[in-house]
């Protein structure tokens, strides 16, 4: 209420003011009786003092108003108005004040008597010291204007006689202006400074015209107050007052003082001219004073402030300032001079921001007292600075030397340095000045590396360019030419060509700057940098390498009117000095790595500057070699220059290539920047001297060359985008085209052969390709593709009307050219990677062959259908000449083409027709095996009648021949393959495929020498192994699509052969390890592929078909056949693997292990159990395993630790096939030494103890919950996979022992801190976010791998495809499965881990748990429950789902008793609630007993519920048979360790369990029976 009371009364006194504004001056006598009823109102004058500062100012802005527009009524209440406001002007609320002073103008200039209302001393004058003295309390801005027309209305009386008044006015104003506020804030500091002058200039004023003398006070006005001010401002340490307007307004005052002493009467000029000498007298001594001062003796910022008051007499800060001045309407007080009255004329006062008064008169030349002053402040600090080495009063000297520089200063300066000489002096003073003190004196610091020479020489030149002003041209050229010939600083030039620039240059210094002794000088300042730029260890300091470099980016510029500073042919010599600074290819950089990035920065700094500037010097050689020196910097990465630096070359050079295209439209002339620069990069790609390859160093240079590509297309472009469709820059693109040569290209043929892409005549040689590097064919086409790719797509695209039709044909026709390159390069590449190409990823060629693949589509895309449609045919054509790599390119340009592109031509037409291939050669076999996935299926079906022909057709003497069988079966397969995937129907197939079988099978019988069966491989030629390579292709494709296909006979010799080609292979075990064997290599493969097809069938089709199958046939496999070949590939595995380093194997080895890897997956228990490997066992092994089984496990638990991926899944594979059968050899041990733990096999232990240390050290600075994410085929990769696989196979051996077992087990897993270190790092290297993404591709995997439906990687088991390729996912799916795994099979261990760790790590893992596994195990627990197939006696087991509870009611007799187990939301962390349902017959201790006990085994078992309620029954069951339980834990079976009670106390006969018993004895500190307490 309060509020909204101010806000009425404010609110009405404003509009009160608003209406007296309004209402029209004539009109005003009508309402006077509305506004003195107001007045007389004694509740509006306590407003005055009201607490609100909006009421105290609304109603002096009111009072302001009603003395503005009613001056008639206010002095009628003068005696209450005056009181009221000038009694109050310490107010100082800033809301408040300005009102106030505005009333106070007001009550002074209306109401002519209000002196007479208040007393001055008493109740006015101490008000307004205060606010003096309070430098306004923040508000000097608003209250200081009006301190000059308070002054102006203040009567003599007030003011009186003498200083008094002056005294403490302006002694108030200036203890004001020291306050430390008023200091810090330049706008209140400039107020009262303004504020103090114009006063002090106002009463200076009123004392022109006195009777009598006024000395005493001019003198106090101007010594003890104006001058004692500008002391001040020449010694405070902080600049508030020397920046205010204090020196412009004291000059001011004396120009007007100046000015008014020639007017007026005698006596007025006098008196003037009394206070002139006065000013003066007093300033002379001032400043002579502190002339005399050094810097020693604290001379530290006097002479500075000095040398800024005396600059102001000649450049005033200001011709017109702005300012709050008041202006009075009529004036006719003889105290106010007419100057300060003369815009007096309204009959209102105003106070806008808009209004403004001159208090500046235009200086007239400088008087005889200042020149005076000036000449002997600049003579004395002229002798300071050469006797005594004054830095600060050389400044001194310099600035009133260049403010007043004239003859006669000179001649004056002359006189205090050599006196003795004026007689012989000449005409000129200036250049005796020059030759005889200042030239020996410049000298003096010429080539000084001190700290003061930066401040010495740049004063120093300042007074050179006074001399200059004061000089005659012929002199000042004679001058200047002294300084070229016996100076010898860079830096002085520097400063002194600076000076020169910035200033209007005449003729004289254009002559000079532009002469011959300048730019020899300037040359030879070059030619000195550069050489000792070159020589080792030779460098000056940094302060002379950096001012010679900054003269000369200063001379290699443009002065005012945009004329190069000094003449072309200097410029040409600097610039190929400066080129020889740089390092080149050619010429190695010698100096330090600093001293290079310092040279070559301050190249940049001087060649940015030229090429921005001097534009009409573009076209010289010079600057064309620089330019392409700087280019060739950013090519060479051998001087490991900084990122920044490079930056700053490649700004450089392109800012004068944009410079150079605008002023030469020509590109390609021989000798050219352009043309070298192509040339230059044409060379680092192909001259081995320039190491080009890595794929870093490609990209590198690729990116060099389109960024001048980029900016030649700038330069030209009007338009804001680059514009690459311009004529000139195609021409310099194709002319950066790098010329390949075709050359034989080896090492591609040997993965062509074992995937059988193509089938060879002759056999393959196999070349090795270092994969570190880029072949050196690769490199020009990956530089010409990646060049197409990204500088003439564009052009392609559009055709510009500036090319002719056959310029447009030739530029298409070298598009496809590339192309075609690339596609060729591409073939070659993948098949030197091969199978390896996830292996290889960060190698050299992997990264080559990826950026191939990118650019290579991106051309495709270009190119429209019929210049697709040319391609092809052209690749067809080369394909059905010479074959192999060219009909790879051909295959390679078809998949990149898409399947769109497929549809709209007809391959088999554009290769001449099928009739082309009715007789098979090498080249058109090639070229047919390519184009057959592109063949529609009336095309594929007309391929395979003709093929399947000609095998029924073929002369026994060429059906090894590829022009007999071998080529057609091959094609066949290849084709009836497509087919079937194409429409799934085998019908179509079933009659040629079962007479090729058939005839095959002839061939069996016919020719037994062409079949490789129970040989050495090596022993046969070529063209038999080529075709039983294809045999064994043939029938894989038939026992993968039609099996149900074949008769009795035909998987008779199917599998007969089969185990034929195993023992082959066998008999070739040595040629199989060979680096250059890939035909034994090629067969094995392909023969493990074909176990692998038919061990898959026999799996799953045959016995779930047996009808369509002979009928002994899967027992003949699982008795016979499988028995054979299983034991002797994983012979030949096993050796493999220990005859070669698995890390550094060719394609053909790689391939081999990871088939034959597959194949033995699909070997069953009983025939592992029945290997044939040597035995292999260790001396110091107690563990019960037969020795089949020990050798088994020595043999490949260490393959876990291989660095071979295949071999690594294969190991595993077969040890999780036999885990859950080696834990019933521990069943038989003798267990009367009740052994607390037991290990599981010792040498899947080695391996997981081995890997887990190499984890260890892989993770030892991952946070847990931080996710290590592990790169797939980097070293740590291995280990890791080992460590997991291990995990993997302890969990299920853990899975397959016995209750009892597994408690021990636990027990050592467990103390051997293995759970422990396994928690730890699957938490370091699961994912923070599990959740399955589509493109992760693992919802692929079969069926029976899948847990659940759960959408993160605790529902689906990794697919750990042995053929496939590791990823840093399938580690951390993989991760995560063990994490799953160990929770269900390890709960009891995991929660005690849990329980045991610090709050953050319990944080973490029950987080994580909670949303990712927990609901997912819980889930399987109920399904278990749901879906157990075994029946207990006496109990039945329910669950309920939505609760997660599981019920079991257990019955006997009489009794019936229900449990109701509850499972946590973070099972298993979480404590297992077990609750009572129902009983009947239970007595309540034996209940409770009950209770107990299930809590306890479910706490501590490791295993399912299903587990801990089995476990449960068996205890009660005990019981009801009369087996005492243990008088401790009242429990027949143990808790922890699934034991009964043994110890037996010999006097009362109870027995206990040994663990219940040794924890009586430790904690009781006793040996006594817990019962009959006697000694036990």
């Amino acid at each position: 209420m309060e509020q909204k009371y101010n806000r009425v009364i404010t609110s009405s006194l404003l509009a009160l003011k608003m209406f007296m504004g309004i209402v029209p001056r004539d009109q005003q006598n009508i309402v006077e009786d509305k506004y003195k009823a107001i007045l007389n109102d004694n509740k509006l004058w306590k407003f005055g003092k009201h607490s609100s500062n909006m009421i105290r100012g609304a109603l002096y802005s009111f009072l302001a108003a009603t003395c503005q527009t009613n001056p008639t009524v206010a002095n009628q209440f003068a005696e209450k108005i005056c009181p009221v406001v000038l009694h109050n002007l310490d107010e100082m609320d800033p809301v408040v004040c300005s009102s106030l002073w505005e009333a106070a103008l007001y009550v002074l200039k209306e109401i002519q008597d209000c002196w007479t209302h208040i007393n001055p001393r008493k109740g006015m004058l101490p008000k307004l010291w205060s606010v003096l003295k309070n430098g306004g309390s923040g508000s000097a801005a608003a209250i200081y204007p009006n301190l000059l027309p308070l002054l102006s209305k203040t009567p003599d009386s007030v003011i009186g006689q003498g200083v008094g008044f002056y005294q403490e006015f302006f002694g108030n104003m200036k203890i004001g202006l020291s306050q430390e506020k008023v200091q810090v804030s330049p706008s209140e500091c400039a107020a009262i400074v303004t504020a103090f002058v114009e006063c002090l200039r106002f009463s200076l004023s009123q004392h022109f015209e006195d009777t009598e003398p006024a000395e005493a006070i001019y003198t106090h006005l101007i010594s003890d107050q104006l001058l004692s001010l500008l002391e001040a401002s020449f010694l405070e340490e902080k600049p508030a007052i020397a920046q205010s307007p204090l020196y412009s307004l004291t000059v001011d005052l004396a120009h007007y003082l100046e000015k008014q002493s020639g007017s007026g009467t005698d006596f007025r000029k006098l008196s003037i001219n009394s206070l002139l000498d006065i000013f003066w007298t007093n300033l002379d001594v001032l400043c002579s004073r502190y002339i005399s001062v050094t810097e020693s003796d604290g001379n530290k910022y006097s002479l500075t402030r000095i040398a800024d008051f005396l600059e102001n007499f000649k450049t005033p800060a200001g011709l017109k300032k702005k300012t709050k001045g008041v202006k009075f309407a009529e004036e006719t007080s003889k105290k106010v001079d007419d100057v300060d009255r003369k815009n007096g004329s309204e009959k209102s006062v105003e106070r806008t921001d808009s209004q403004t008064q001159e208090l500046y008169v235009p200086p007239s030349p400088p008087n005889k007292r200042l020149l005076s002053s000036v000449y002997k402040l600049s003579g004395q600090s002229l002798v300071f600075a050469r006797e005594k080495n004054s830095t600060t009063h050389l400044g001194f000297l310099s600035r009133i030397v260049q403010t007043y520089s004239s003859e006669s200063l000179f001649l004056e300066l002359y006189k205090h340095v050599e006196n003795d000489a004026m007689e012989t002096i000449g005409t000129e003073v200036t250049q005796a000045f020059f030759q005889d003190v200042f030239l020996p004196w410049l000298k003096e610091f010429d080539c000084d590396t001190t700290c003061n020479v930066k401040f010495i020489v740049p004063n120093l030149l300042g007074i050179f360019m006074a001399l200059y002003r004061c000089s005659s041209p012929e002199t000042n050229q004679t001058n200047l030419l002294l300084l070229t010939r016996e100076l010898n600083s860079s830096e002085v030039f520097y400063i002194l060509v600076k000076m020169i620039l910035e200033t209007q240059l005449d003729t004289t210094t254009r002559q000079w700057l532009k002469g011959l002794d300048f730019g020899e000088k300037m040359v030879f300042f070059t030619e000195n940098l550069c050489q000792r730029s070159l020589e080792q260890g030779n460098l000056s300091t940094t302060e002379d390498l950096e001012s010679s470099w900054a003269l000369l980016t200063l001379v290699l510029s443009t002065d005012q009117n945009f004329e190069p500073v000094i003449s072309p042919q200097y410029v040409d010599k600097m610039l190929s000095k400066i080129r020889t600074a740089l390092p080149t290819p050619q010429h190695a950089w010698h100096s330090s790595q600093e001293e290079l990035h310092r040279c070559v920065s301050f190249v940049c700094d001087v060649a940015l500057n030229f090429f921005s500037s001097v534009k009409s010097c573009l076209m010289l050689t010079s600057t064309e070699d620089l330019l392409l020196a700087l280019f060739e910097l950013n090519a060479q990465d051998n001087l490991s220059l900084e990122g920044a630096l490079l930056s700053k070359v490649e700004k450089t050079w392109k800012l004068g290539v944009t410079a150079l295209v605008q002023q030469k439209r020509s590109l390609l002339n021989e000798g050219g920047f352009f043309y070298k620069a192509a040339e230059f990069i044409k060379d680092c790609v192909m001259h081995d001297n320039y190491d080009c390859s890595t794929v870093d160093r490609l990209t590198m240079l690729s990116d060099l060359a389109l960024a001048l590509v980029g900016t030649i297309a700038e330069g030209l472009s009007t338009e804001e985008e680059r514009d690459f469709s311009n004529p000139s820059v195609q021409l310099f693109v194709d002319q950066l085209v790098i010329s390949t040569v075709t050359q034989p290209l080896e090492g591609w043929s040997s993965w062509c052969c074992l995937n059988g892409t193509l089938t060879f005549g002759q056999k393959p040689s196999h070349i090795h390709v270092n994969p570190s590097k880029i072949p050196k064919e690769v490199v020009p086409v990956a530089f010409n593709t990646r060049l197409y790719s990204d500088a003439k797509c564009f052009s392609i695209e559009q055709e510009t009307e500036e090319r002719t039709e056959s310029e447009e044909e030739q530029s298409r026709s070298d598009f496809c050219n590339i192309v075609r390159e690339a596609a060729k390069m591409l073939a070659y590449c993948d098949c030197v990677l091969g199978c390896r190409k996830q292996a290889l990823q960060h190698s050299e060629l992997c990264k080559v062959t990826a950026l191939l693949q990118t650019h290579l589509a991106k051309l495709i895309k270009v190119l429209k259908l019929h210049e697709r449609t040319s391609v092809v045919q052209f690749l067809i054509d080369r394909s059905l000449q010479s074959g192999g790599l060219a009909a790879l390119c051909l295959k390679t340009f078809l998949e990149n083409s898409g399947k769109a592109f497929h549809c709209n031509i007809n391959m088999l037409a554009m290769a001449g027709s099928l009739d082309r291939f009715s007789d098979l050669e090498e080249s058109s076999l090639h070229t047919l095996q390519v184009i057959l996935p592109c063949l529609s299926l009336d095309d594929l079906k007309s391929v395979l009648e003709v093929m399947a022909a000609k095998i029924l057709s073929c002369d026994q003497d060429k059906i090894a021949e590829i022009s007999g069988a071998v080529g057609a079966l091959s094609v066949f397969t290849r084709a009836a393959e497509l087919t079937l995937n194409m429409t799934g129907d085998a019908a179509c197939l079933k009659e040629m495929c079962q007479a090729v079988i058939c005839e095959i099978v002839l061939w069996r019988h016919q020719q037994d020498d062409i079949f490789v069966f129970n040989s050495n491989i090596t022993d046969n030629m070529w063209s038999v192994n080529n075709l039983n390579i294809e045999l064994v292709r043939f029938l894989q494709l038939y026992v993968c699509k039609l099996p149900t296909q074949l008769e009795d006979a035909q998987w008779d010799f199917i599998l007969c052969s089969l185990v034929a080609w195993v023992q082959s292979c066998q008999e070739s075990q040595e040629s199989l390890g060979s680096t250059t064997d890939i035909v034994s290599q090629s067969l094995c493969s392909e023969t493990s592929n074909l176990l692998s097809s038919i061990a898959f069938c026999m799996r799953n089709i045959v016995e779930q078909q047996a009808d369509a199958f002979p009928d002994n046939l899967l027992s003949e496999w699982q008795e016979f056949f499988s028995q054979g070949a299983y034991e002797t590939l994983l012979s030949m595995f096993v050796w493999l693997i220990a005859n070669q380093d698995v890390t550094k194997q060719t394609i053909g080895q790689d391939y081999l292990v990871a088939c034959m890897g597959l194949a033995l997956t699909g070997c069953s228990v009983e025939n592992l159990k029945n290997h044939q490997l040597p035995p292999k066992l260790i001396a110091d092994d107690t563990s019960n395993l037969p020795d089949e089984q020990q050798t088994l496990l020595n043999y490949l638990c260490p393959l876990l630790l291989c660095g071979n991926r295949a071999v690594q899944l294969t190991a595993y594979r077969l040890l999780l096939s036999v885990m859950p059968v080696l834990a019933s050899f521990d069943e038989n041990k003798d267990q009367d030494k009740d052994e607390l733990s037991r290990s599981p096999p010792v040498a899947l232990m080695t391996v997981l103890d081995t890997s887990s240390a190499g984890v260890e050290h892989i993770l030892t600075e991952v946070v847990v919950g931080e996710c290590l994410i592990i790169e797939p085929y980097s070293e740590e990769c291995p280990v890791t996979m080992a460590y997991l696989l291990s995990w993997k196979l302890v969990l299920e051996f853990f899975k397959g022992a016995s209750p009892e077992l597994r408690v021990q087990y636990a027990t050592f897993l467990r103390d051997s801190s293995a759970v422990h270190n396994l928690m730890i790092n699957l938490y370091r290297i699961m994912p923070e976010n599990p959740t399955i993404h589509l493109k992760d591709n693992l919802t692929s995997q079969p069926p029976t791998n899948r847990l659940s439906s759960s959408k993160n990687l605790f529902g689906e088991e990794p697919l750990l495809d042995i053929k496939g390729h590791s990823t840093s996912l399938e580690l951390r799916h993989l991760a995560c499965s063990v994490y799953h795994t160990a929770l269900q099979d390890l709960p009891a261990i995991i929660r005690q881990w849990w329980t045991s760790q610090d709050k953050r790590t319990t944080a973490v893992v029950e987080k994580f748990t909670t949303k990712y596994v927990s609901p997912l195990l819980y889930t399987q627990e109920i399904q278990a429950v749901q879906g157990q197939k075994t029946t207990f006696k006496n109990m039945l087991i329910k669950a309920r789902p939505n609760t997660r509870e599981v019920v079991a009611t257990y019955t006997v007799e009489d009794f019936s008793m229900e449990l109701v187990i509850t499972l946590p939301t973070n099972h298993p962390l979480g404590p297992i609630s077990v609750e009572c349902g129902r009983r009947i017959g239970v007595a309540n201790t034996q209940w409770r007993n009950w209770m107990l006990q299930m809590t306890t085994f479910l706490q501590h078992q490791n295993g399912s519920i299903v587990n801990g309620l089995s476990l449960w029954k068996r205890n009660v069951d005990k019981r009801f048979e009369g087996v005492e339980e243990c008088m401790i834990c009242f429990s027949v079976i143990h808790g922890s360790n699934c034991q009964l009670p043994k110890l037996q106390c010999r006097t009362c006969k109870k027995k206990y369990h040994n663990a219940c018993l040794y924890k009586w004895f430790s904690t009781s500190n006793k040996s006594t029976c817990p019962l009959c307490r006697n000694l036990f």
